[in-house]
């Protein structure tokens, strides 16, 4: 029965595939542009500092990443967020802990109840990467790309 269909509505099939087809095109479309969003964020944050870089991601629902940078006393010098669920979001300028400094930052988001800091987790993902950033700096075992 379900094979006579098929044969009957040939039209609808392609029609199916079709549209499957676009829909891919579309998500590589929206891959391709958060990948040069992602990239001009950084480069931008990267003329400011080091660069940290954490993500929250979620079965369900909206998740994140975050880009902070700071300079090479601690201080935080901008940051980036990108926050969704779709291929169209892009990131937007996040400068709530501008000026403060890193560590004290993540000393009082991991100070946090268990639930907060879950919330947080991209963000001190992206501090203690900072933090282990400047660990090598100052100890002299700075990484050359």
């Amino acid at each position: 029965m379900a094979c006579r269909q098929v044969r009957e509505n040939p039209m609808k099939v392609a029609l199916f595939f079709a549209l499957v087809f676009l829909l891919m095109l579309g998500q590589v479309w929206g891959t391709r542009l958060q990948v040069r969003s992602f990239k001009r964020a950084m480069a931008g944050l990267h003329k400011r500092g080091n660069v940290g870089v954490g993500s929250k991601k979620r079965k369900a629902g909206p998740g994140y990443v975050v880009l902070i940078s700071c300079d090479g006393k601690g201080v935080i010098t901008g940051g980036e967020l990108m926050k969704g669920i779709t291929v169209f979001n892009r990131f937007k300028p996040f400068d709530d802990w501008n000026g403060q400094v890193i560590y004290d930052v993540n000393r009082r988001l991991k100070a946090y109840t268990d639930a907060k800091r879950d919330a947080y987790s991209g963000y001190i993902q992206a501090l203690d990467a900072l933090e282990r950033r400047l660990t090598q700096t100052e100890n002299g075992e700075e990484k050359t790309n």
